[in-house]
């Protein structure tokens, strides 16, 4: 079998992108004390890689605006981006207590509506049936995170028209009686039209963190049908998996 070793320029290219990537995920994950970065030598020491090297790939998270140049000061991660579970996106234990302190709302619209048939199949009900069009602009740390449409069928809407939401879509539920037995998310990425890139204040094109959503009481009763869209350069989403442990008895095994 032959082998192909990169030209001297392939491999470069490389180098940058195995150090833009390793920097990223320090930024990403609050590496850098204060926010501000080692300085170019102290990069070039810590990750073995030469000034060009290094200056490339600054140069690339600058144009993904995760890190600024600032005079007098260095190098400045600014991306604001907050890592949460993804089971915190299902909803079922709840967000956790410093994400819910730094988000807020926007009500966008509040209304009886007759329900879109693509709602209708995940509510299980028939297409034109009233129910409740809720839709909202979330922020987190006062920037734009995204927009929420929700399809609401009754009587559980009934609850959400006299309960005010005050920070997330889940708190709203919990503060309006509603339990979540089961919460099923499509997820995938989605471009920015004109209307969300507006509300989302995001270029039109800009890859947002797009969701379909059903929401089931704990009968198993589909209640709440949302489409979601998050910007994705602003929240991160976590995800572990562990295997069970399985105890065989000494004639199983």
């Amino acid at each position: 079998m032959t082998t192909t070793v990169p030209q001297r320029r392939e491999a470069r290219i490389h180098a940058v992108r195995w150090l833009r990537d390793q920097l990223r995920a320090e930024v990403m994950r609050g590496g850098f004390t204060g926010g501000l970065l080692p300085s170019e030598g102290e990069l070039m020491a810590a990750y073995h890689a030469p000034r060009a090297t290094v200056r490339e790939a600054l140069t690339l998270l600058r144009g993904e605006h995760l890190i600024e140049r600032i005079q007098g000061t260095g190098t400045l991660a600014v991306a604001q981006r907050q890592a949460a579970r993804l089971i915190e996106f299902h909803g079922v234990d709840g967000y956790g207590e410093a994400m819910l302190a730094a988000m807020s709302t926007r009500v966008l619209a509040m209304e009886v509506v007759p329900m879109p048939g693509v709602a209708a199949r995940h509510l299980e009900e028939e297409p034109g049936t009233d129910c409740l069009l809720y839709e909202y602009v979330g922020y987190l740390y006062g920037q734009t995170l995204g927009v929420y449409t929700n399809y609401v069928r009754f009587p559980e809407a009934d609850r959400l028209l006299t309960t005010p939401l005050r920070s997330s879509w889940f708190t709203l539920l919990r503060d309006a009686g509603l339990t979540i037995g089961d919460n099923e998310l499509l997820i995938e990425l989605l471009p920015a039209d004109d209307g969300v890139a507006e509300l989302a204040d995001a270029e039109v094109g800009t890859p947002l963190l797009g969701m379909q959503q059903v929401i089931r009481d704990e009968s198993g009763r589909p209640y709440d049908y949302a489409i979601l869209r998050s910007r994705g350069d602003r929240i991160s989403l976590m995800s572990r998996a562990l295997r069970a442990h399985v105890n065989l008895k000494e004639d199983e095994r």
